[in-house]
């Protein structure tokens, strides 16, 4: 993860707001709107989170899956890519903001690598809600929209280990319901106003020494009959988002987090993915570790 796109997802986690103010890897303070795309677009334009519709896929183009399918190396496991998938939809589940996912995102949707599937029928637009299949290999793309990748679509379509199995499949809704269950777990995660989230998400990771391919997201709440911030959840009092790109697990420590109660969201601790079960937040160093392609939610419990 090159140093824009860090910042073009914090600031999208921070519902795009222009005026939103985050720390660049220089350690200086920048507003979201003057973090630009490699063509010097701003990347921040909304003046509240009503304002920002958060997306990875949409009706056009290829599926989530499929343009994953597509991207990654020819070498990683189809493991590996349920789980880039996994962490796509997690960044769209818990940033501020609209959230909108593409029909499919929930079940590793496939096209069979079509990109531009408006004409092509029931064959590559499938749904199959038995979870049995994805769709993935049914065939190559119509030749109008997709000849250009032909050569690396063909390949691709004619390996076996690219096509998920049930199991894929089941895990993958399993970890949208958990990610919507935690999104509604707490109002911290869906802020109304650009004040009340430039007041309370911080993102951590940032200035010169950040590590490469990790993004840690606070949400801090107020306590009642405390000066200070308003209280707004009455169950937990501040969320840390770590979400860990890498294909390895991955170590950080923030000062500013030390001594914290945090410990790991029971919508995860209870799920059946025993990989983000083995994240760990220790409040003596306030280390955060997380394993690989894996977003861990930490939550602090009210007295």
């Amino acid at each position: 993860m090159s140093v824009l796109i860090n910042y073009v997802i914090q600031v999208g986690m921070a519902a795009n707001l222009k005026d939103y103010v985050l720390t660049d890897c220089d350690g200086e303070e920048v507003k979201g709107s003057q973090v630009k795309t490699y063509d010097g677009i701003p990347v921040a334009y909304a003046s509240c989170p009503t304002e920002t519709v958060n997306y990875v896929s949409a009706h056009d183009n290829e599926t989530l899956f499929d343009i994953i399918s597509l991207k990654t190396s020819m070498d990683i496991s189809v493991d590996e890519r349920c789980r880039i998938n996994h962490l796509a939809t997690s960044i769209v589940a818990l940033s501020q903001g609209i959230p909108f996912f593409h029909a499919g995102d929930e079940m590793l949707r496939s096209k069979s690598l079509d990109r531009d599937s408006y004409n092509s029928g029931d064959w590559f637009n499938r749904l199959d809600f038995s979870y049995s299949s994805n769709n993935w290999g049914v065939g190559l793309p119509p030749k109008e929209k997709n000849e250009k990748t032909w050569p690396l679509i063909k390949p691709r379509l004619a390996d076996p280990s690219f096509k998920p199995h049930s199991h894929h499949i089941l895990a993958a809704v399993e970890n949208m319901i958990n990610l919507l269950e935690i999104r509604y777990s707490s109002p911290l995660l869906r802020l109304r106003t650009a004040n009340a989230i430039q007041e309370r998400v911080r993102f951590y990771n940032t200035g010169p020494s950040w590590i490469q391919g990790v993004i840690v997201m606070g949400i801090e709440d107020g306590h009642n009959g405390i000066p200070g911030l308003s209280q707004l959840d009455s169950i937990y009092s501040y969320i840390v988002v770590v979400i860990n790109v890498c294909p390895t697990e991955v170590s950080f420590s923030s000062h500013a987090l030390k001594a914290k109660s945090l410990r790991l969201h029971p919508v995860q601790m209870n799920s059946t993915d025993n990989i983000v079960k083995n994240s760990t937040y220790d409040a003596s160093v306030g280390c955060f570790k997380v394993p690989s392609r894996t977003t861990a939610v930490f939550v602090e419990c009210r007295d």
